[in-house]
């Protein structure tokens, strides 16, 4: 389910080419359930074979769809990954907006705690980040994780001012976003096990901090 959250536009960013978006968005219940089966399916098949084994094909059988019902809502397979892309991202981000940051002795432990919780549900689903790695370039994965991130840039800059971390920018915060993902996908291509190791969580925090301008003498103030 689409959530109603304010965009943070840069004009430096592209928006994702209209054949790498769903054709329609569901809006029925029949339909949404057929849209969750055609996820769902390409979801099993990269946990399973990787990316080649995507066809739209396979996932229509596995989904239990035709394959011209699979075509009224992804006009390609790019377009099915593009929405597991973003899916998993707003999990991400939503994951971060619930933190708990209340019992945080300083506001360096509540960036912390943010972070985090990123990570975390990051881990969750890392066999599919695996898989759809060598697809990112095509599908313009990271451009779409941009793009939703910038979505949850005010309920952050919400939540850390609460925080008191003193970080307010919308734009740094959009870039301190976009700093953590990239850092977590350096981190997989020197190793793969690398997220899974607690130094990691510290490792993003600090990414995290310097992009966005935190500063712990600005937030005691």
């Amino acid at each position: 389910m689409e959530t109603s959250l304010p965009t943070v536009h840069s004009h430096r960013s592209r928006a994702v080419p209209t054949a790498l978006k769903p054709r329609k968005k569901p809006i029925q219940t029949r339909s949404t359930v057929t849209v969750d089966a055609i996820v769902e399916a390409t979801i099993r098949i990269l946990r399973q074979d990787g990316w080649a084994a995507c066809t739209t094909t396979r996932i229509a059988a596995l989904a239990g769809v035709s394959v011209g019902s699979l075509y009224q809502y992804f006009p390609n397979r790019n377009a099915i990954a593009v929405e597991i892309i973003r899916q998993r991202t707003r999990t991400y981000l939503a994951a971060v907006l619930a933190a708990d940051l209340t019992g945080a002795a300083t506001p360096g432990e509540a960036v912390d705690r943010a972070i985090a919780a990123f990570v975390i549900e990051k881990r969750k689903g890392l066999d599919v980040s695996l898989a759809l790695r060598d697809a990112l370039p095509e599908v313009q994965g990271r451009q779409t994780i941009i793009e939703e991130a910038r979505r949850f840039v005010p309920a952050l800059q919400a939540k850390l001012a609460a925080a008191g971390t003193g970080i307010a920018e919308p734009m740094r915060l959009a870039v301190a976003l976009a700093a953590v993902e990239g850092a977590v996908w350096e981190m997989i291509e020197q190793d793969n096990a690398a997220i899974e190791r607690p130094e990691a969580i510290a490792s993003l925090a600090s990414v995290f901090k310097a992009a966005a301008g935190f500063s712990p003498a600005a937030a005691g103030r």
